[in-house]
């Protein structure tokens, strides 16, 4: 073979390791170790970048971690001055041990490839152009699957909003949930959930608990009507929550480094209507529960008509001079049920406390979901020390309880545990004029028992 000659059986068998790595690459940190390992074996390649256009703010983005912005600097003003040449049909640009050839889309130079080593060979030059238009697919190819995969992602974050309010209809507890599956969706961002005061013009923090955007409320403070703004140079935009032509919240996206661009704008957009349909839902239903007794989730009384059956219990235990105890209970770490097995692992926890709860009582013992996953008990006819040997046994029960969640088809798990914290208090009532007294009381038990350790039973003094 002639000194300079191409060898073509070296270069079949990099195009067809290439190949495979572009077939298998799910993402973009896979392709570029994919690359990475051939380059390496073959031509001593050690370093592989790619850089490409990103159609929001038009400057060049690491293709692995586009929401970082390039360095300033001499190294980054160099990478512009290549992708120009690159643009004037250079094929490749040379730079010490450093090497650049053109990215496209469309047939247009649309980013860089930056390779790095002292490469010798001379075909690795020859097979440059080919290399470059390879590239480019792959680079074409993960683009177009991340737009599926967010589209389809889109659209069960859509759903799971919607859905919330089949089995929820507390605002300070579904507005969390709502905040937390947005974050999920939207990761380059930080995600708020406001809630407008129906008297004043001014917005309260619902999710998380602690903004980071300084002048927040300035901003909330321009809402006029369903058009989203912009503030911070895209940085900080607001989506207005709009219930029955009234604004009744809002979602904010933050960033310190980057602004949204077009496609999450759109996405935020469409999950504001959904969201502001949600909380539409969660009001209608609360009216209507007003006048019902039974919580729609677990079948036990609801709040309102706890607070019903706590009137007319301390009235008859402080007429008949009998004993009034009241258990307040809830489930340990229940977000993190949600966090890592969604909310509908949450919804069969809270059915199942509930089932045990039931089981476990007499019949004349009132059993209610105080909201979320707290449950509020009224035991009538009851010493402390009785209230607290019902608690120990509910407590008991719930700790060895498994919950299937094999429904639900999360790989590898098909069940799950979950421990109840309870505070108990007695009915006193020389020193407890008002029978929310009483919950209270079992409530700062409660407290205690979860400051001190959780999956425990505390008695209020």
């Amino acid at each position: 073979m002639p000194e300079n000659a191409v060898d073509f059986h070296l270069l079949y068998k990099i195009m067809y390791e290439l190949t495979v790595v572009f077939e298998s690459s799910k993402t973009p940190n896979e392709l570029i170790l994919g690359l990475k390992q051939v380059f390496k074996r073959f031509f001593e390649i050690k370093e592989v970048e790619i850089f490409s256009v990103d159609e929001n703010s038009n400057c060049l983005k690491n293709f692995v971690k586009p929401w970082e912005n390039l360095p300033d600097g001499a190294s980054c003003n160099f990478l512009h001055d290549v992708f120009l040449q690159l643009k004037e049909n250079k094929p490749y640009v040379i730079n010490g041990d450093e090497i650049f050839v053109p990215v496209f889309s469309q047939d247009k130079v649309n980013g860089v490839v930056k390779l790095q080593g002292n490469v010798q060979k001379e075909e690795f030059f020859s097979f440059l152009p080919l290399l470059s238009r390879q590239i480019s697919l792959a680079v074409v190819h993960l683009k177009y699957f991340e737009t599926v995969i967010n589209s389809a992602k889109f659209y069960e974050t859509i759903r799971n909003i919607a859905k919330i309010t089949e089995t929820q209809y507390d605002l300070s507890y579904i507005l969390p949930i709502m905040g937390e599956i947005i974050d999920g969706f939207i990761k380059e961002h930080l995600i708020y959930i406001f809630l407008k005061s129906t008297h004043k013009n001014e917005y309260k923090l619902i999710w998380p608990n602690k903004c980071l955007i300084n002048n927040i409320s300035d901003y909330l403070s321009k809402i006029t009507d369903s058009n989203y703004l912009v503030f911070d140079e895209g940085k900080t935009c607001i989506f207005p929550l709009v219930s029955k032509g009234k604004i009744s919240g809002a979602v904010v996206a933050y960033n310190t480094i980057d602004s949204l661009n077009k496609s999450e704008v759109k996405y935020l957009e469409q999950l504001a209507i959904q969201a502001s349909i949600t909380v539409d839902k969660a009001k209608e239903y609360m009216k209507t529960l007003e006048n019902a007794t039974l919580d729609a989730l677990t079948g036990l009384n609801n709040r309102h008509m706890f607070y019903q059956r706590l009137a007319e219990t301390t009235s008859n235990a402080r007429r008949q001079k009998t004993n009034l105890c009241c258990i307040m209970t809830d489930i340990d770490f229940f977000k993190s049920v949600n966090d890592t097995y969604g909310h509908a692992a949450g919804d069969l926890a809270l059915k199942t406390v509930a089932k045990t709860i039931k089981k476990e009582l007499r019949e004349y013992d009132i059993a209610s979901r105080y909201g979320g996953e707290e449950f509020a008990i009224l035991l009538p006819d009851t010493s402390p020390d009785e209230a607290y040997k019902v608690a120990e046994r509910l407590r008991k029960q719930v700790e060895k309880k498994k919950i299937n969640i094999e429904e639900l088809k999360i790989e590898g798990v098909k069940e799950i545990s979950v421990t109840i914290s309870i505070g108990v208090s007695l009915y006193i009532s020389d020193k407890m004029k008002d029978p929310n007294d009483l919950y209270k009381s079992a409530d700062k038990g409660l407290y205690i028992a979860k400051e001190s350790g959780r999956n425990r039973v505390v008695v209020s003094d």
